[in-house]
């Protein structure tokens, strides 16, 4: 009978844990995901502030396991914000990431929005495909439509263009670098040739015209959280802008 009892008793210390475990654990994501609601509601805020409108409302993750500790100490290891095609100045990114590390909130600040939010650093990634790149470039004195622009290995933008001069028609291939100026994201073309050959006479006459039709800029729109562009890089998805700050206030009453 004290076995029995014994075993019964043991049981259920282990259900009560399991149960115990599971409720800590419903908790910890339940508090985890108000936090999230919290920074992707002041995110749009700050967007607003900005005058940045997006495709949707900004999706947000909070990292670090379990969640309720870092809320015991105020300080989160991690959270990332996700802005699906921010737009501003007529400039619309596909996308925007933007990574905020040794954040600092009070519980209410975080789960409520009653305080401010502050990260130590904050790095923002931003897109732009190369088809929306190509838009920019405008070669219809040249009889041209149908350029693509693209990535080469070597990190240098390579475009390809059609164009008609009286009545030779030809492809060119042009490569450049792509650097920031400005504020903005600056394709310089250094090298122009045709496809299958030698560059004819009639190209040749308006090459200088075309060159600089082919060089194009892409204009950086307005960042959030005081972010400054440090890079931009041809990659084969299309143009990447990297742009970084420290000591940031996140929350709507502080960015």
């Amino acid at each position: 009978m004290a076995v029995g009892r014994g075993r019964r008793i043991t049981i259920l210390l282990v259900v009560l844990l399991v149960v115990v475990g599971g409720l800590l654990v419903a908790a910890d994501r339940v508090a985890a995901y108000a936090a999230e609601r919290t920074v992707a509601r002041e995110a749009k805020q700050e967007l607003a502030s900005q005058q940045i409108s997006e495709a949707q409302d900004p999706i947000v993750h909070v990292y670090g396991v379990p969640f309720l500790t870092q809320v015991a100490r105020g300080r989160y290891q991690k959270i990332t914000i996700d802005v699906v095609q921010p737009s501003a100045q007529g400039v619309t990114l596909d996308d925007l990431f933007v990574v905020a590390t040794g954040v600092n909130a009070s519980t209410g600040a975080l789960l409520h929005g009653t305080g401010e939010i502050t990260a130590d650093t904050v790095t923002g990634t931003a897109r732009l495909n190369w088809d929306s790149a190509t838009k920019l470039i405008d070669l219809s004195q040249y009889g041209g439509t149908g350029a693509t622009v693209s990535a080469l290995p070597d990190g240098q933008v390579q475009i390809k263009a059609p164009v008609s001069i009286g009545s030779v028609s030809a492809t060119l291939i042009a490569t450049g670098t792509i650097e920031i100026v400005d504020a903005s994201a600056k394709v310089h073309v250094n090298k122009v040739d045709v496809a299958g050959g030698g560059i004819p006479p009639a190209v040749a006459q308006v090459l200088g015209g075309i060159t600089r039709q082919l060089s194009f800029t892409v204009k950086i729109p307005p960042l959030p959280y005081h972010l400054k562009v440090t890079s931009v890089q041809a990659r084969p998805e299309g143009v990447t802008i990297t742009a970084f700050a420290t000591g940031v206030p996140i929350s709507g009453q502080g960015a």
